[in-house]
């Protein structure tokens, strides 16, 4: 009679010990999920001395950068959302050797709007000598559609110059 009970009081306690640790391990879970998607660094890195729209360094030279855009893809990613990559051609038609490009994806809904955007360096990131005058690259940017979004609400995906450092 007693060891029957026994029995049960200890298959509930460890039923309850069971629950008790599985929660545990749920919450952190939760918590590393929570901590790496809030330390993931920047997927651009602060560039020093470059020269963005407005400087009339950038400005007088922006002209000489051709951007030729070759394909735009359409990827599912790990979380069951989509990013577009829009690939190019970066050339150099300008008399100075670039040591930084960044350039900026954006993608727009059916009003023109912006929907995301995304930085990207291919100088220095991918390449780290200089672009030299005459000289082309192939260059991408993947901008990540924000959630609830379907394909069919995204109008366009571009790549535009947004900054530059000169050697």
């Amino acid at each position: 009679m007693f060891d029957n009970e026994t029995d049960k009081n200890t298959e509930q306690a460890r039923s309850h010990a069971l629950l008790v640790v599985g929660a545990i391990a749920v919450l952190v879970l939760t918590a590393l999920i929570v901590l790496l998607a809030r330390s993931k660094p920047e997927s651009v890195s602060v560039v020093e001395n470059i020269v963005r729209a407005g400087a009339p360094e950038f400005d007088s030279y922006q002209d000489k950068i051709e951007l030729e855009t070759t394909d735009k893809i359409t990827y599912d990613n790990w979380v069951g959302m989509f990013q577009i990559e829009v690939k190019a051609r970066l050339h150099n038609r300008g008399d100075r050797p670039l040591t930084a490009v960044e350039l900026l994806g954006k993608m727009f809904d059916m009003e023109d709007r912006v929907l995301a955007q995304r930085v990207s360096l291919p100088i220095p990131r991918l390449r780290k000598e200089p672009l030299k005058p005459g000289e082309s690259m192939n260059v991408s940017v993947k901008v990540d559609a924000p959630g609830k979004i379907s394909e069919g609400e995204v109008k366009d995906v571009t790549i535009e110059l947004s900054g530059l450092r000169f050697q």
